[in-house]
């Protein structure tokens, strides 16, 4: 049977897998550190997983009094900062709880492999496929300025709805 995570209404399988966000290592950091939900390792790829149950769009130009007066597409680009945030930042705690920087370890069920490759996903509930086009691709421009994210790491990144992360098997229904 397949552990799971539930997050923004989906229920992702987590075999094998690292709750970074529910972890002493992430929540002793206080509020200057963001975090993906969770990484998980499947095969030979190290999976930082964000879930999301909305997105702002950047096509929208009115203000929303809510959040400030902004506009879609500043509200927009301050979600692609954010999560760029969350991955970097999760892959240096898990970094450095894999290293022994902190003194928190890896659950005793994660196993850890020698080779992968880094894989950033988002996923958003409710997305239609297209909606996550531009996202995936504000967010692999942001990614892409990141000297080292991009020349070190050169992870793959992916921005899907629901109906693709079942697809991938990494939701179940």
């Amino acid at each position: 049977m397949s552990r799971i995570i539930t997050e923004s209404g989906m229920n992702f399988i987590a075999d094998n897998a690292f709750h970074i966000e529910k972890s002493p290592a992430y929540t002793k950091l206080g509020k200057c550190v963001k975090s993906v939900e969770f990484v998980r390792l499947k095969g030979d790829k190290l999976l930082f997983i964000e879930a999301k149950s909305s997105f702002p769009n950047p096509n929208n130009p009115t203000s929303n009094p809510e959040k400030g007066n902004k506009t879609g597409s500043e509200l927009f680009q301050e979600e692609i900062i954010d999560i760029y945030d969350k991955f970097t930042h999760s892959l240096n705690l898990y970094l450095a709880v894999y290293v022994g920087v902190t003194e928190y370890r890896l659950p005793q069920e994660y196993l850890p492999s020698d080779k992968v490759s880094l894989v950033f996903v988002l996923v958003i509930n409710g997305f239609e496929r297209s909606w996550c086009v531009e996202i995936e691709r504000a967010l692999r421009n942001k990614i892409g300025k990141s000297v080292c994210l991009s020349r070190i790491w050169k992870p793959e990144v992916y921005v899907i709805n629901q109906e693709s992360a079942s697809k991938r098997h990494l939701t179940k229904a």
